[in-house]
């Protein structure tokens, strides 16, 4: 893949990503954003649907759970895969065992930006109330079309940070970091699996 059509399919990544984090909570639900549908999509997309359902599969895993439910709001586990994956597969060629912490620490700043954006939208009813009194009709439409909006920019611009800047940057830092480090990190990717059926088991009910 070179470098052109790399970054091309990463900024088209990232718009896919933008699209399927909304099935998490606000559109759909359809489970197309879950980590293995996301890691698989994201590994055909650069050519390497092993490693990407892989990818997918160890994220889908560990963030079994943890799942978007009321008020709750975890490390968001579709943009954690998706940058996972972008990181192995994309032009950045980061080894899984860097581009699976690295999609998690994404994951989690995406979840503090998107509470930001939830502590935003409390001056919706306000809004809501406002147009009622003023029309005695409350713009829905536009209200959700304008959330909608904002959620999917949000997310895009975040993955496009990961795979423009982040990525060249890790990709750079990668043959630098101490042989220890590298080893932490490769003994931790082997037991990835391993710490994903527990996590699971324990989603699941069946705890010892």
């Amino acid at each position: 893949m070179s470098a052109p059509v790399g970054w091309l399919a990463s900024a088209g990544g990232a718009a896919l990503a933008a699209g399927l984090e909304l099935d998490a909570v606000q559109v759909g639900q359809f489970m197309v954003s879950r980590p293995i549908v996301v890691g698989a999509l994201f590994g055909l997309l650069f050519a390497d649907a092993q490693q990407g359902l892989i990818l997918g599969c160890c994220c889908e895993l560990l963030s079994l759970a943890s799942l978007p439910l009321g008020a709750s709001l975890p490390l968001n586990s579709t943009i954690a895969t998706a940058v996972a994956v972008l990181m192995a597969c994309g032009p950045a060629r980061l080894p899984p065992a860097a581009a699976l912490p690295v999609g998690f620490v994404a994951g989690w700043v995406h979840q503090k930006i998107e509470t930001a954006l939830r502590h935003g939208r409390r001056t919706l009813n306000a809004a809501a109330e406002s147009s009622v009194r003023e029309s005695g009709v409350v713009p829905w439409r536009r209200m959700t079309f304008r959330n909608l909006a904002q959620q999917v920019a949000v997310n895009f611009v975040v993955m496009l940070v990961w795979a423009l800047a982040v990525g060249p940057v890790l990709n750079r830092l990668w043959t630098h970091l101490p042989v220890g480090f590298v080893q932490a990190l490769n003994f931790s990717w082997a037991q990835a699996p391993w710490l994903g059926l527990g996590v699971a088991l324990y989603a699941f009910g069946m705890r010892p």
